[in-house]
């Protein structure tokens, strides 16, 4: 790896742990407990916790949770679902005798889904962890209850969605009369740090099956959500096998479906055995001709993932389409010179936090959490300080489809985690916030890394484009970073791309983290996105 520095700050090197998260104070919180004699999923925890306090636009309690961990005394990786399923109440003639033909985006018949965070925290507590909860989750109860500096982010969020958050009594409350205005202003929660409080003494049984759930139904019902505390007491979530792909020589992994994590995996070999056509020549990094394969390569992922991916029973053959052939044969309809018309995807958006932790026993993971849209639903449980998320609204209100609406039936999911193995044991673990922008995010920073062999924080740093329709879109088009250069964008649109360039620096290109592990030299390198408000740091 060139270790020459081509970006606006140095990575994070050391020789025992490292952190990586879009909050530096989660990031030190979690740094914290790696120093009290925790580990990976115990500094990770912190992190999650932390951030529910600090970025409560971008995850919390109320929201799901994706993850890989890696354990360095088996030398295996496990992947944890810790999506919510659908209510008991939400079908689709509720939605239909409300005379709906499709889930509202925000408000109370927006939240139907049981929020997976906590029962995740826990899950990775009891089967990795290696020091007390309350101790954990003392950081993030102090940050809530003493007050912590806003975050730029978290400022403009709630500039952005103050009429959002005004229509409902909790979120009104809390983010509106009480909430941040400036940068740096103190921003106090002390319905979250009792929360937070509550479940390190009684742990996940208070939220999902006692007063906490008690709270969620009383207030459910106020807003018109179908999500009762029955439902809150069914949930669980549930470890599995990572999704598998190879990228130049390593084992590419991430979260099975319902993640749409596979249509990284797709995109990155699609684009590996385009880039091995002689014909092609060199894709250098910044070039029209690189940005171009990288599209294309995302736009056939998606169409694959649109097809299969849904609740994990769901009986598809997702498998197949990691298979070295499928990935030839769609290298060979991306013309080199022209943009690839097909069906649209979706609407893109999403709010997510990434952060990642490796530990000085090699013990890592790679962990995602999320409300999906900034504040979810923007419903805010006025007892217990947090927003509950919309992930449900991924769900259709139509029978016999993929995502049709049903009971119990987990939907489709944005948060993917990621890592690259060699040897079976990971040596980039990487991902970012940004709904569909995730795997696109993935695709670059991997490419950078693992073929051009670029400096960690300088992967991170390098301008990026993001495919994909805002709300506001007639047809999806490529925004664009201004760094990328004129060359570029005129490249582009020669070929047929619509795009749009942005800022230098896009929040909407999502905040990413990355650490790489040399084995050989014992070295952890974290970065952080500048993107966001985060940091990497190592112990």
């Amino acid at each position: 790896m060139n270790l020459a520095p081509n970006g606006s700050r140095p990575a994070a090197r050391a020789y025992g742990g490292m952190l990586t998260a879009p909050h530096a104070l989660a990031a030190q919180s979690g740094l914290g407990v790696l120093m009290d004699g925790g580990n990976a999923a115990d500094a990770i925890i912190a992190v999650a916790a932390s951030l529910a306090v600090l970025y409560p636009h971008m995850t919390g309690i109320g929201g799901d949770v994706f993850f890989l961990y890696y354990d360095a005394g088996r030398g295996e990786v496990v992947s944890y679902n810790g999506s919510g399923a659908a209510a008991a109440a939400a079908t689709i003639e509720h939605y239909q005798e409300r005379t709906l033909d499709a889930i509202p985006e925000r408000g109370g018949a927006a939240v139907l889904t049981a929020p997976g965070a906590v029962d995740s925290w826990f899950a990775l507590h009891e089967r990795f962890g290696s020091i007390d909860m309350a101790r954990i989750l003392a950081p993030a109860i102090a940050f809530a209850h003493d007050g912590a500096p806003a975050a730029r982010s978290f400022v403009a969020a709630v500039a952005r969605l103050r009429d959002l958050l005004a229509a409902d009594e909790g979120a009104a409350d809390l983010y509106v009369e009480h909430g941040p205005r400036r940068v740096g202003e103190r921003f106090v929660n002390r319905q979250l740090a009792a929360t937070l409080r509550a479940i390190a003494q009684h742990g996940r049984a208070w939220l999902y099956e006692g007063e906490g759930a008690q709270h969620i139904e009383r207030y459910c019902k106020r807003v018109s959500s179908p999500l009762r505390a029955a439902d809150l007491a069914e949930h669980r979530g549930f470890f599995t096998t990572p999704a598998a792909g190879t990228f130049y020589g390593s084992t590419s992994i991430t979260a099975p479906p319902n993640s749409q994590g596979i249509a990284a995996l797709i995109a990155q070999q699609t684009y590996e055995a385009y880039a091995s056509l002689p014909i092609h020549g060199s894709l250098a990094d910044g070039s029209a001709a690189r940005a171009h394969a990288g599209i294309e390569a995302i736009r056939l992922a998606f169409a694959d993932r649109d097809a299969c991916v849904g609740d994990p029973r769901e009986p598809l053959s997702w498998e197949r389409l990691l298979a070295g052939e499928h990935a030839r044969a769609l290298a060979q309809r991306i013309d080199p010179n022209a943009s690839f018309v097909q069906s649209e995807s979706g609407v893109d958006r999403g709010d997510t936090s990434y952060f990642a932790c490796v530990d000085a026993a090699g013990n890592a993971v790679s962990f995602i959490q999320s409300l999906f849209h900034s504040f979810g639903a923007g419903v805010v449980v006025p007892e217990l300080g947090f927003p509950l998320q919309n992930r449900g609204t991924a769900f259709e209100l139509s029978l016999g489809r993929l995502r049709s609406l049903a009971p119990g039936k987990r939907p489709f999911h944005t948060l993917m985690p990621c890592m690259l193995l060699r040897e079976k044991r990971p040596w980039l673990v990487y991902g970012s916030m940004g709904g569909e922008g995730q795997p696109q995010t993935a695709l670059q920073i991997s490419t950078r890394v693992a073929c051009d062999e670029m400096d960690l924080q300088g992967a991170v740093e390098a301008p990026r484009w993001r495919y994909g329709k805002d709300p506001t879109d007639e047809c999806a088009r490529v925004r664009i970073e201004a760094r990328l250069g004129a060359e570029c964008v005129t490249g582009l649109r020669a070929r047929g791309h619509i795009v749009e360039v942005v800022d230098d620096w896009d929040e909407s290109m999502g905040h990413a983290g990355a650490i790489a592990i040399d084995r050989a030299q014992g070295l952890v390198t974290g970065a952080a996105d500048p993107r966001g408000d985060g940091a990497a740091l190592g112990v």
